[in-house]
């Protein structure tokens, strides 16, 4: 009979927070506004996020590893909530391209023990993304809990990425079965929880509570924030902002246009005396609630059940603010002084280039126009002479775009870092090697980063193209090869996928150079190498078999021909996962290019895994994964009738890891990978 109550009574966190009646009033006493209306020069932007929501349930967004996470009740198929006659909801993950555009949204599992149906909830994550707090009903090994009255409650459960998946969710210490807690947002130093409840000794309805760790790592006693804050109604979906702004949703104040409005007050630990309510666009006369910011305070995501713009119950909507949103908090900063000189002399280098970046976690640069910070390269691979590993090759310094700083008359520069950010400072000057180094600022003591620049070594440049006669195709892969014509001493280089060649000599004087390709006749050329010049040669090889067309030429050339196979370099799936990561995003959209440049292309997109856990699920996450990876291709914009997704399981390890074997993990971490095999090839667009 209990079971059957639980069943008919889940508790879900937004239904039951608006359908809850109101208690005693509780009035606030802070005081209330709307936000000023927009500069008419810099206008917040409002989109539907329309590749993430569909006609049910679409909520709760928040920003986990370059992407959104949220959650929705779309599942065809399987058990449904009695009440509202929806899926049970789950979570789904969309990634950003290279531009910061979302991708289609694919399902995300924590972990593989949720065994019943019930309900997941909002989400948030540690700086680091290794700590999930996550809201979902009160259950235990994946079987629903019953308070007292035979409701479920909502708890908050914590769990940790460690290889190679997360771990089993734990509540926490302030969970009860008698009352709910939910909608977590964790500060960025880590060290507060926002959350809303409903426990005993609150204003009404929901509050908004915040619990402190102490010094061992232990969550405290949550305290309620007042009633500044919270009414005798309903406060929920807390969001604390990068710069320590608390965003929430409300239906208990005045300054509304209808339903749950979404508020904002600054420094919410110390009773803030004034609430701001958004305004148009954010809020409307439906419910709008699960505000989230990037940490830059320019765009972000909510969610409404509006019907002007709405495709379903709740959507997600996609907010930017030229200006941000004026009067919120900005964030703590820390000063840090850059120090470039001569490692050998001590001397200070003025006008050195300082590029201050931001690497993601997967180590790409993170930037709107990062595509072009990394070119591509296929190199062929020494143990199978038609295949080869597609990398991608970061760009030098100075193609990195223009300098952040310049380095003063005393090899200094000034700058502030924004705290809880990782940055990648590169810093190079003329005549020395390029330097550059992580930091990541968690303090407000002044930084001092010193770089200690070595003179570059001796180095003549030689650079060029290698092409074939006739039909002027980029040759790949070829060998060049530098003697010196007094000392003997030799350099060698290849050309990249482009076919262009860079070498750094390290002696005055001539050189013969040596070109040589199989399949092509060598050629050699003369060179005469001195300080301050850059050589740049044009060579132009010819093939051995007498061909008479471009078409027989190019796979000659570079390579590629039907049957060759590409493995993706570093693109690495966590376990038992099928989303694409950034890095897989990465090298899908080298694909693409390669796909555009040659548009008679077909390929068949191949995934792999280990050999450890079972079999045939391994087979089945090798299909998904290969499935995804066609959806992007597809949905950038290639032919479906051009891919084929194949998923092949644990039966083709690229090393010796077979069943059984005794191996690390990054050894059985290599046999988890993506590769495209060329079913057809045709010729380069020009």
């Amino acid at each position: 009979m209990i079971r059957k109550v639980i069943l008919l009574l889940p508790l879900f966190f937004l239904a039951l927070a608006w359908n809850s009646t109101a208690q005693t009033s509780s009035k606030s006493k802070s005081k209330e506004r709307f936000r000023e209306r927009d500069d008419r020069r810099y206008p917040v932007r409002l989109d539907n996020a329309s590749i993430l929501n569909l006609p049910g349930t679409d909520n709760s967004p928040a920003y986990y590893d370059n992407g959104i996470i949220f959650v929705t009740a779309r599942a065809k198929r399987g058990p449904r909530d009695e009440r509202t006659n929806e899926p049970f909801k789950e979570h789904y993950f969309s990634a950003f391209d290279a531009l910061g555009k979302l991708l289609p949204p694919q399902k995300f599992e924590f972990n593989a023990l949720k065994k019943s149906s019930f309900h997941e909830g909002a989400v948030c994550f540690s700086r680091d993304f290794k700590t999930v707090y996550m809201s979902r009903n009160n259950n235990k090994d994946g079987v629903i809990q019953a308070s007292k009255d035979g409701r479920s409650t909502q708890k908050i459960y914590k769990a940790y990425y460690g290889f190679p998946d997360w771990t089993r969710p734990e509540e926490l210490p302030f969970d009860s079965d008698d009352y709910s807690c939910m909608h977590p947002s964790l500060s960025t130093d880590g060290k507060r929880l926002y959350f809303a409840s409903d426990m005993p000794g609150g204003f009404g309805g929901f509050d908004l509570y915040v619990v402190s760790k102490d010094k061992e790592g232990n969550w405290g006693k949550p305290i309620n924030l007042g009633p500044n804050i919270n009414t005798d109604k309903q406060e929920l979906f807390p969001f604390i902002s990068f710069s320590g702004t608390l965003f929430f949703s409300s239906n208990g104040r005045d300054s509304t246009l209808g339903g749950m409005d979404i508020y904002f007050a600054n420094n919410p630990l110390n009773n803030p005396e004034e609430i701001v309510n958004l305004g148009e666009p954010f809020n409307s006369d439906g419910n709008d609630h699960g505000f989230i910011i990037d940490e830059d305070g320019h765009s972000g995501y909510f969610s409404s059940d509006r019907k002007d713009l709405g495709y379903g119950k709740d959507d997600i909507f996609q907010f930017f603010a030229p200006k941000g949103i004026e009067g919120t908090g900005l964030p703590e900063t820390t000063s840090a002084t850059i120090s470039v000189i001569d490692q050998k002399t001590g001397e200070a280098i003025q006008g050195a280039e300082i590029r201050v970046l931001h690497p993601s976690d997967d180590g790409f640069i993170s930037s709107s126009s990062d595509s072009t910070f990394y070119t591509l390269d296929l190199v062929q691979r020494q143990d199978d002479p038609n295949a080869y590993t597609m990398k991608l090759v970061r760009k030098g310094a100075s193609e990195l775009g223009v300098p952040t700083l310049l380095s003063n008359v005393e090899g200094k520069a000034l700058t502030d870092f924004t705290r809880y950010k990782q940055y990648l400072i590169i810093v190079s000057a003329k005549g020395y090697t390029a330097r550059e180094q992580f930091l990541f600022v968690d303090s407000d003591e002044d930084q001092r980063l010193n770089f200690k620049m070595v003179t570059e070594p001796p180095c003549l440049r030689a650079g060029g193209i290698v092409l074939t006669t006739g039909f002027s195709t980029r040759i790949a892969n070829a060998r060049i090869r530098f003697t010196h014509r007094t000392t003997g001493h030799t350099e060698t280089v290849r050309t990249t996928w482009s076919g262009e060649f860079d070498a750094c000599l390290p002696f005055d004087g001539e050189y013969i150079a040596y070109v040589e390709r199989n399949g092509f006749k060598s050629e050699n050329y003369r060179l005469e190498a001195s300080s301050g010049q850059t050589a740049f040669n044009e060579i132009r090889l010819q093939p051995l078999a007498d061909l008479a067309s471009e078409e027989e030429v190019m796979p000659l050339a570079n390579g590629l021909v039907e049957g060759s196979v590409l493995v993706l370099d570093k693109i690495f799936y966590e376990y038992n996962k099928t989303t694409l990561n950034q890095g897989a995003v990465r090298y899908l959209d080298a694909i693409l290019d390669l796909m555009k440049r040659y548009p008679d292309m077909e390929i068949d997109l191949i995934s792999h895994t280990d050999t450890r856990g079972d079999a045939r699920l391994n087979m089945e996450l090798t299909v998904e994964r290969s499935k995804n990876a066609k959806t992007y291709l597809v949905y950038k914009g290639i032919d479906e009738k051009r891919i084929n997704a194949i998923g092949k399981g644990e039966t083709e390890p690229r090393n010796h890891c077979k069943e059984g074997v005794d191996c690390s993990d990054e050894e059985h971490q290599q046999n988890n990978r993506l590769e495209v095999k060329v079913r057809k090839l045709g010729l380069a667009r020009s």
